[in-house]
């Protein structure tokens, strides 16, 4: 059991979390639409958000860094200051109607980002190894308040400022962010943790099948969501004309099951192993990928987008798992910052290509495009199950 200040840790790092997803779900909601409108051509729709993730990958490694040397907190705080000026500028940028402008925001929108993906390492490192799945997944069901408010923010301030539709959007998320602030201001977490020899290289680790498999699993896990959800409003809002309010919805609830498993993911990993719950994960995947082929209508969308979410949690929960149990207290920063630089890659990657894949070969195309990385999963965690079983098989 958690004492009572590692709870009280976890529930603000929590809320911090949620926050934080909820200036990403308004973002997302509306970013690719804004594209459409700034952008010189349709297939740079989305590259407001691949910048977006290519900032956060670039941000991962100098944060880990900042935050061995000063502290977790103070980075953090820096990261809701850069955050809550962003979204400033993305909204200006849609009153001035400035693509470049809107990148630069999107651009600096990632930084943050990539350092508010510590918040889950860093309520991990505050408990005891066999408590850090309940911490982890705690910290990202915060997420939960973002899938509800997220939306609806998008939802009511979406044309408050005439003739600058979506602007509202940014500048209302600008002020939400800022209330980070309290809740990291009373945070009391240590530094992590260095040595004269600074523990293992990063090589070492890449030899691990448990790294790599999680690292993979996160990556490709966070990509595919990435990938369908910012093709998401494109489609459901200027092909199968359903509306920005049915796009906020299935949004919503996609972010729902992102995060409400998350009370329950660590619980499941300590009982069934990390192991079960990837490979239910690539389960969700699969079923999201078959409705989406065939979407019509708002339901199917709706169902599709669902799954996607419970596939993510299942995949980043039990990816990030494998990858905080491997290293040492004065490793975690190196280690987990290069796992979060490989999934900002996988996902800026991600995020543009379906932008281009959206405009130019359509939806159905798009859907069965994701089942090759999954099936890129599903071969590593075969792989990681053969060496479990050679490497524990008792002596004759």
């Amino acid at each position: 059991m958690f004492s009572v200040s590692q709870k009280q840790t976890v529930a603000r790092l929590a809320v911090a979390q949620a926050l934080s997803m909820t200036t990403m779900n308004v973002n997302i909601i509306n970013t690719a639409l804004v594209g459409v409108l700034l952008a010189p051509m349709a297939w740079l729709a989305t590259l407001p958000l691949s910048l977006q993730f290519l900032t956060s990958m670039m941000t991962t490694l100098p944060a880990s860094l900042l935050m061995a040397r000063f502290g977790r907190r103070p980075v953090m705080v820096g990261g809701v200051l850069i955050s809550s000026g962003a979204t400033t500028m993305l909204g200006l940028a849609v009153l001035l109607e400035n693509f470049v402008m809107f990148c630069l925001g999107g651009m600096a929108l990632g930084v943050a980002l990539g350092i508010a993906g510590y918040y889950r390492y860093a309520a991990a490192d505050e408990v005891p190894s066999d408590l850090r799945p309940k911490a982890i997944s705690y910290v990202l069901a915060g997420g939960l308040f973002a899938a509800i408010i997220g939306p609806e923010i998008a939802r009511r301030t979406v044309g408050i400022i005439p003739d600058a539709i979506y602007a509202g959007c940014f500048f209302t998320v600008a002020v939400v962010q800022l209330g980070s602030l309290l809740v990291l201001a009373g945070l009391k977490i240590k530094r992590p943790e260095r040595t004269a020899s600074g523990g293992r290289p990063i090589g070492v680790f890449l030899r691990m099948p448990v790294y790599i498999v999680g690292v993979l699993c996160c990556a490709i896990g966070y990509a595919l969501m990435s990938y369908l959800m910012t093709a998401t409003p494109l489609q459901v809002v200027n092909v199968a004309r359903l509306g920005t309010s049915a796009n906020a919805t299935i949004i919503q609830w996609h972010v729902v099951a992102m995060f409400l498993p998350s009370f329950f993911t660590g619980s499941l990993i300590g009982r069934f192993g990390a192991f079960r719950i990837l490979w239910a994960g690539v389960t969700f995947y699969i079923i999201s990928i078959a409705l989406a082929v065939g979407a019509v209508g708002f339901w199917p969308y709706w169902l599709a987008l669902v799954s996607a979410g419970l596939g993510w949690n299942f995949l980043f929960v039990g990816g990030t798992s494998l990858v905080a149990r491997v290293a040492e207290p004065e490793e975690r920063g190196r280690v987990q910052g290069f796992a979060d630089l490989m999934v900002m890659t996988t996902v800026a990657a991600a995020s543009l290509s379906a932008g281009a894949i959206h405009s130019q070969l359509g939806w159905e195309a798009l859907s069965l495009a994701a089942l090759g990385p999954l099936a890129l999963v599903a071969v590593s965690l075969a792989w990681l199950g053969l060496v479990i079983r050679r490497d524990y098989q008792p002596a004759a």
